[in-house]
């Protein structure tokens, strides 16, 4: 799976290529212990990864700044109430869904979790 690393450049190919696309905003470094577990979950198992490749979604992991230092307003733009935060589109552009770390969970919750608020399998 090759994530995206840039927003703008997540939402653009989004766009261009009318597909569904993941977005997991992260802490920009060792500060954030959630990430730290949602990285240790994902590492744990390739499910999200193969789940992401086999329906065609995009995924972008996009790092961001502690609270304090968010310059650039990434939370209040995309509604960011803690990190980690997932958010998924559907291939026209609107947000379906958003979750934060799945307590007790595993990659292949987060896999149910996408099946629960992707439109497209409705």
């Amino acid at each position: 799976m090759k994530w995206i690393s840039d927003i703008e450049k997540a939402l653009a190919k989004r766009a261009d290529e009318e597909k569904r696309l993941l977005v997991i905003f992260k802490g920009n470094g060792d500060w954030c212990k959630w990430c730290n577990a949602l990285d240790g979950v994902l590492k744990e198992s390739d499910a999200l990864d193969k789940y992401l490749e086999s329906e065609d979604i995009l995924g972008a992991k996009i790092l961001i700044p502690r609270k304090s230092e968010d310059e650039e307003g990434i939370r209040e733009r995309f509604g960011i109430t803690g990190i980690p935060f997932l958010m998924f589109y559907s291939a026209e552009g609107d947000v379906e869904g958003t979750t934060e770390f799945i307590d007790d969970g595993d990659a292949a919750s987060y896999v149910q979790w996408i099946e629960s608020v992707d439109s497209s399998a409705f």
